[in-house]
């Protein structure tokens, strides 16, 4: 049995009782949902030539563009407004909350000469469907936030494309791509499981800090880690080397999933502090997972409910058939096949969850057992 650092188990329970906030918690969009709303007839001239290039939805109608504004900003990622950028503005501005929260918004003249990045330009992805409008109808794309304009990379548009969590996300944003846009040195490192991400990423204006690298660190006013882990590398330097003057901000992606299994009518606590030991040993963030699940038997089992609440993670729950496809991959208790009809809960449901990638031994203790899956991609 492995001995349980107390002080570093609490990291865990410390994150957990202080609460992952949703508002901090940033999704990959992958597939936008667009419209596009012409008034004019040169505007639907418009906007069929985007039509025939990008799946977007069509609106054609000169009178009520406030009242379907609304229900568009409902239903829709971005919106496109084929018009003067004043009634643009006066439609969407009674539906306005932040730029955390609002579809992207852009606006293109009827003859189709500029598309310009109106609203949420980061998070809502504006400035990327601006460039690409743009360049399906010849036009000048039009963008004005700073990063974009000074050639800089953002931390907003990297959480928005590798989807994670990032403590306090709004003044964490704000003070990176403020401290890009002043060409103060920003550090970003990826630890081993999201190197592949530096691939897609816009990283200019920022220092890639690789292992062999981290005298640099010395320099920076602040370093970006992108980890699913408690503890990494550069914990663990800062730490050692007392470098507290360099601000230290996470962007944990949200790709880990939890297997879970436990005796009927387990108590929360119980549980929760089996997960507290569970993830200190294999050293995830709780902010990481994005996914729970078990058998379906176990769906009214309060402590499984709650504990995904507490994660902000989607509850998953399959069925026998499901599990028996892959029970077999694993260690095998006749005593639970008695009792569920399967022989193993935790590990199948994080291999099922993360698509066949399961990264623990099952954890098992006190009523409960628990498994780890990153899922790929």
């Amino acid at each position: 049995m492995e001995t349980i650092n107390f002080d570093k188990r609490d990291k865990v329970k410390n994150i957990i009782e202080n609460k992952i906030n949703k508002n901090d918690i940033i999704e990959n969009k992958i597939n936008f949902k667009i419209a596009v709303i012409a008034i004019t007839e040169n505007g639907k001239k418009t906007a069929d030539k985007i039509k025939k290039v990008k799946d977007v939805d069509l609106f054609f109608q000169k009178k009520g563009i406030k009242e379907l504004t609304g229900k568009l900003f409902e239903e829709y990622d971005c919106i496109v407004f084929i018009s003067a950028c004043g009634i643009a503005v006066r439609c969407i501005s009674p539906y306005l909350k932040s730029k955390f929260e609002d579809p992207a918004i852009l606006v293109v003249d009827d003859n189709g000469n500029n598309v310009i990045s109106l609203l949420s330009g980061h998070i809502g992805g504006a400035n990327e469907i601006t460039k690409e409008i743009a360049s399906i109808l010849g036009a000048n794309p039009i963008i004005t936030t700073s990063t974009d304009t000074n050639k800089k990379g953002a931390l907003d548009v990297i959480a928005s494309k590798i989807g994670g969590y990032i403590k306090n996300f709004r003044e964490s944003s704000k003070y990176i791509n403020s401290c890009l846009v002043n060409n103060k040195k920003v550090g970003i490192y990826f630890d081993e499981n999201y190197i592949e991400e530096k691939e897609k990423l816009n990283l200019s204006g920022f220092e890639i800090i690789e292992e062999t690298s981290i005298e640099k660190i010395k320099d920076l006013q602040a370093i970006v880690t992108v980890t699913d882990k408690i503890e990494c590398f550069i914990d663990r330097i800062i730490e050692d080397e007392n470098i507290n003057y360099v601000k230290h901000i996470k962007l944990i992606p949200r790709k880990i999933v939890l297997g879970m299994g436990c005796r009927k009518e387990t108590e929360l606590e119980n549980m929760l502090n089996e997960f507290y030991n569970f993830a200190y040993i294999n050293n995830i963030h709780p902010a990481a997972i994005v996914k729970t699940g078990s058998l379906i038997i176990k769906k009214d089992e309060l402590c499984m409910q709650e504990l995904s609440k507490l994660l902000c993670a989607d509850f998953i729950l399959f069925n026998t058939e499901e599990i028996s496809t892959c029970d077999f991959l694993f260690d095998k208790s006749d005593f639970v096949k008695k009792n569920t009809g399967v022989y193993s809960v935790a590990q199948p449901s994080a291999y099922l969850l993360s698509n066949g990638n399961v990264i623990s031994k099952k954890y098992k203790k006190n009523k409960t057992t628990f498994a780890f899956g990153r899922m790929k991609g």
